[in-house]
């Protein structure tokens, strides 16, 4: 995908061999790799975990009672979406300035509250009284609900559980995405992953203790309310307890603006199931369910990008490479390398969609040549949305997305309506495909005619398309083998995907060297290579004692070893404070700019130990104001860094031998 001159120039524009291929691009890409990751494997985590219930379900009960419960569960997830839609999206916006998961307008600056934590804690409070309030509803109206869902009201007794499912999943959602957006990966892992694992660990309990379906639904509202807990305790000291009346107007008209949208995707990503009800046998229903939990780990890393991208839009680095690349390079490039996320995705179920198959019970094996094209349904509704978030025309508005994303999921309920007398259980990612595709290409040929085209790389991509498709192809044709066989040949012919890229140029030379760096910084944990010993040797001792308690006291040492707040830093001293902070990067390695008169300001949001929320606040006062975005992002990273340095680094000592030995 072609950086062109422009990134050949600003290789040369750094300074230094270690400086030379980390512009802001490599930065930001280090950071939504890391992102991706997590991400990744908390979907990966979570949906592993819930296959692994599936094949429990399917094992003790067999594929007519994974056919009902799959119907009970896009039950429940109707409920939380309702219920969602109504304090998500405007919780968020009002909270963090900035879209949810599910939202992808970027640019409402206005919206966001004057206290973030009074309309994150108010959020809260409407999450959990909104998901009482829909449970008792959905319990009231059990039986006609049964009848609807499961065509008998003897059921209802199924239905109270699948409400307490459904509401206790609004609150969970919320919390989730909550701590997401203060950027802390490892407490949103802990809270992702409790959930299915508590889920798992109760109904495989139940199960193995002779109880049916309905034990299914209690474990899995059990574990989704223990995670619900897991997640606030983790969030305590980030919002007030309180409903301010203020910001309910807010939140739920956010809600209101966000539904069409919401709706229609999470009808492409959950009504499959219930319409394909209306049509096929529950056996054919469960064999549905297992490929389509299966093919959406294609969606994984596709979607992880998505989201992984979404607290650091407004982040200083996003706005930094905008700066430095310009928007149609910028976003060009990332929606070139998301199609090719996508594409890679999808070759990946074809190799390995057959040996996960292997492992279900002998009733499941009609799934496997249902799960590349549930696979290929499922990357289409994070396509859809990250092509609308990368494309523009003069005087385009909410309406086009809106209206794209309802007509996509019209598209969807009709094709598998009409397709599933047909064609049975394929007629669902048929539809997605059918639904999600033309709107897609419309954004995208829209912004291409226009003055605010992008510098999409259509070559690279059609070669990584061309050659996935001969790949997997070849993977199709090829005899059955054994397990462990299966399992080497998929692993040769990735590697031959992958090493296809480098060498069809797929991924340009030009982006090799920063590519390398990207790698080499996951590994490392750093995107700049600041020495801090060398740095803290270019400060006084009293300058490193205050630069100290500063860090001591900030964000970034409470996001490390949950410290708690102590002080501010403000008055004459902070503008010194980043002035010794800007002269130990310096001698450290690190390019930063120079003092500017705002530098008081850039103190008080650097050392802040306020919430992400406030601080994203702050940042965005300081762009308004004229401050540089890259300035922002290279300070930022140095105290994050310096928050994570020894004791005895901050003597500026050389490292002894042995500290050098380990």
């Amino acid at each position: 995908m072609s950086a062109g001159k422009r990134q050949r120039g600003e290789g040369e524009r750094h300074r230094g061999e270690g400086e030379r291929h980390r512009g802001e691009g490599a930065v930001l890409g280090v950071r939504v790799l890391r992102n991706t990751g997590v991400q990744g494997v908390a979907l990966l985590g979570a949906s592993v975990l819930q296959l692994v219930t599936i094949f429990v379900v399917a094992g003790f009960l067999g594929p007519s009672e994974l056919g009902r419960f799959a119907v009970l569960y896009f039950g429940a997830n109707l409920l939380a979406q309702l219920l969602t839609i109504a304090v998500k999206p405007g919780t968020i916006r009002r909270t963090f300035g900035a879209g949810d998961d599910e939202d992808d307008d970027d640019e409402d600056e206005d919206e966001v509250a004057s206290s973030p934590q009074r309309s994150l804690g108010t959020g809260l409070l409407m999450a959990a009284l909104f998901a009482a309030v829909g449970t008792v509803a959905v319990i009231l109206g059990r039986e006609p609900i049964a009848e609807l869902l499961l065509g008998d009201r003897d059921d209802a007794n199924l239905i109270v559980w699948t409400a307490v499912l459904g509401g206790s999943t609004v609150l969970f959602k919320l919390i989730s995405i909550v701590i997401w957006f203060e950027r802390r990966p490892v407490a949103f892992l802990g809270c992702e992953l409790s959930r299915p694992v508590l889920g798992l660990a109760l109904v495989t309990g139940l199960l193995a203790g002779g109880a049916g379906l309905e034990a299914v639904l209690i474990g899995q509202a059990a574990g989704t309310i223990l995670a619900a807990v897991v997640g606030l305790v983790v969030l305590r000291g980030s919002f007030d307890a309180v409903i301010d009346r203020r910001e309910v107007g807010p939140i739920l008209h956010r809600g209101l603006l966000r539904g069409p949208i919401m709706m229609s995707f999470w009808t492409m990503a959950n009504a499959d199931v219930f319409l394909l009800s209306r049509y096929v046998s529950d056996v054919d229903l469960g064999i549905y369910t297992l490929a389509s939990r299966v093919g959406i780990v294609a969606a994984f890393v596709p979607q992880g990008f998505r989201v992984a991208l979404r607290p650091l839009r407004k982040a200083a680095i996003y706005k930094a490479v905008e700066d430095q690349y310009g928007k149609a390079e910028q976003r060009g490039q990332l929606l070139g390398y998301f199609v090719l996320l996508c594409v890679s995705a999808v070759l990946l179920m074809v190799l390995a969609g057959s040996l996960i198959v292997e492992i279900a019970p002998g009733s499941f094996a009609d799934a496997a040549p249902l799960i590349p094209l549930t696979a290929a349904g499922m990357v289409w509704p994070a396509l859809l949305r990250t092509v609308s978030q990368q494309t523009t025309w003069p005087g385009r508005g909410k309406v086009s997305f809106i209206v794209a994303a309802v007509l996509a999921a019209a598209l969807f309920i009709a094709v598998t309506a009409l397709l599933a007398p047909e064609i049975g259980i394929y007629a669902a990612p048929i539809g997605m495909i059918a639904g999600l595709a033309p709107p897609s290409l419309y954004l995208f040929v829209r912004c291409q005619r226009g003055p605010d085209r992008i510098n999409f790389p259509y070559r690279e991509v059609g070669t990584a398309t061309a050659v996935a498709a001969l790949l997997g192809a070849g993977h199709e044709v090829l005899p059955a083998f054994s397990i462990p066989i299966e399992a080497l040949v998929a692993l040769a012919f990735g590697a031959a995907y992958v090493l296809a890229l480098f060498l069809l140029r797929v991924v340009p030379e030009s982006h090799w060297e920063a590519l390398a760096h990207m790698v080499g910084s996951l590994v490392s944990g750093r995107p700049d290579r600041f020495r801090p010993r060398q740095g803290l040797r270019a400060l006084a001792a009293d300058e490193r004692a205050a630069l100290r308690a500063a860090v001591g006291s900030s964000w970034a040492k409470r996001r490390t070893d949950g410290a708690d707040r102590t002080r501010e830093v403000r008055g004459e001293r902070s503008a010194a404070l980043v002035g010794a902070l800007r002269r130990a990067g310096e001698r450290g390695g690190v390019e930063v700019g120079e003092p500017s008169e705002r530098d008081a300001e850039i103190a008080a949001y650097l050392f802040s130990s306020e919430p992400t929320a406030v601080r994203n606040a702050a940042m965005r006062r300081l762009l308004s104001d004229g401050a540089e975005a890259g300035d922002l992002r290279t300070l930022e990273d140095l105290v994050a860094h310096l928050a994570t340095i020894p004791d005895e680094a901050w003597s500026a000592e050389p490292k002894t031998r042995r500290q050098q030995e380990r």
